[in-house]
């Protein structure tokens, strides 16, 4: 385990919305309705104790219609393009009405409300009835007081998600790890998580202006759902309070509490000393580690790498399943080791790799190693680290 401090709580409190009006009429194109009624109802909780917060909350103003949904830690509202017949709003079932809208076939959608508290839905022949709420009943959303804002593209914000989110820690006694630590500066951002048995790295070099330094760590689910709405690549602005943080997209605002530290001092755990050199194709190791491990231990995966002068063999022993062995082409001039590493922990840092040929710098086999690819993109600058596994027998 890499060896960090416990971490503690989580807190944020809820702040305003606008109160919604009775009754409510909007025209909206089944795809379009689709499409957004999918992202929305991702932040939904599936189980919980508020019934209001399994509900979907529908605006038609002069300004437009929106939907907005939360589960007490992740807000969301999403401008929906559509036609306002009657101004007002209601809360509904977003589940069922996402299910709803998946099974209808063609044409525009209806979504009418002549009391506040019960939503009709119609389609083509298709008609629909669900019972819902007043808008009043839906939970207030928060605004953001920020302390530093920028701007990003989202392609590249999306990026540095995607090469860090899948080291997040799923332990709730440690809950400064589960989440992905924010630094910011006016000289770029920087990204970093760890579970303890791995640790991912990114960063990019940005010119940000003259904006206040941020360290804050962001709940995964807030970074899932930025990533499920970032479908396409433009200008959003990054809004960071106290104990929040906001996503602005031209058609989408995402508001997240954070995460309580302190986050583990990271620099720590990097090796210093990792000398040794193992140069090889990502494509030909995550191919080779995928197969060998058909035949791994269930529980820990383990696939033991034995390094040899220019080459790598994979190898695994699993007494109730059997033996399995690939030689790789690979770039290695030090002294032979043998080292075990959990399959899927390798598998999930080449997933994040952008060029074809990476670098595992090793020192002793009980020590982590460092990953990275061989060549940099220029745009983000990545490292990963990851703990090897104690080789039985």
């Amino acid at each position: 385990m890499l060896s960090f401090p416990d971490e503690l709580n989580i807190y944020l409190p809820m702040k305003k919305i606008i109160r919604g009006g009775r009754g409510v009429k909007v025209v909206i194109p089944l795809e379009e309705l689709s499409k957004k009624m999918n992202a929305i109802s991702s932040v939904v909780p599936g189980k919980t104790t508020m019934p209001i917060l399994s509900m979907v909350l529908l605006k038609a103003e002069s300004s437009g219609i929106t939907f907005s949904a939360t589960d007490l830690d992740i807000s969301v509202t999403s401008t929906v393009n559509g036609k306002v017949v009657k101004g007002g709003g209601i809360s509904a079932p977003a589940k069922k009405i996402a299910e709803i809208v998946k099974s209808l076939s063609q044409g525009d959608v209806t979504l009418s409300s002549d009391d506040g508290e019960k939503l009709t839905i119609e389609c083509a022949k298709s008609k629909f009835s669900v019972n819902g709420r007043s808008a009043d009943d839906f939970p207030k959303l928060p605004k953001q007081d920020s302390k530093t804002e920028f701007s990003i593209e989202t392609s590249l914000l999306s990026r540095l998600i995607q090469k860090t989110i899948y080291a997040v820690s799923t332990d709730l006694t440690r809950p400064a790890l589960c989440g992905v630590k924010w630094e910011v500066d006016k000289t770029g951002v920087l990204m970093v998580s760890t579970d303890g048995h791995r640790l991912a790295k990114a960063e990019t070099k940005l010119s940000l202006g003259d904006i206040k330094k941020s360290e804050v760590i962001v709940p995964p689910k807030a970074l899932a759902t930025f990533k499920s709405y970032a479908e396409k690549n433009e200008m959003i602005k990054v809004s960071i309070g106290d104990n929040s943080i906001s996503f602005e997209m031209k058609e989408v605002s995402i508001y997240s509490r954070l995460l309580e530290g302190p986050f583990p001092n990271y620099q720590k755990v990097i090796p210093s000393n990792n000398t040794k050199e193992l140069l090889i194709s990502k494509e030909a190791l995550n191919l080779a580690t995928k197969r060998v491990a058909i035949l791994s231990d269930a529980l820990t995966h383990q696939v033991i790498f034995s390094l040899g002068k220019n080459s790598l063999r994979l190898h695994v022993a699993t007494q109730d399943l059997g033996e399995a062995t690939e030689d790789i082409d690979a770039t290695y001039s030090d002294e032979k080791m043998e080292i075990g590493y959990n399959a899927a922990y390798v598998q999930d840092i080449l997933r994040t790799f952008d060029t074809d040929e990476i670098a595992f710098k090793l020192d002793r086999p009980d020590n982590a190693g460092i990953i990275t690819p061989v060549e940099q993109d220029g745009e983000i600058k990545q490292l990963c680290i990851v703990m090897p596994l104690r080789i039985l027998g």
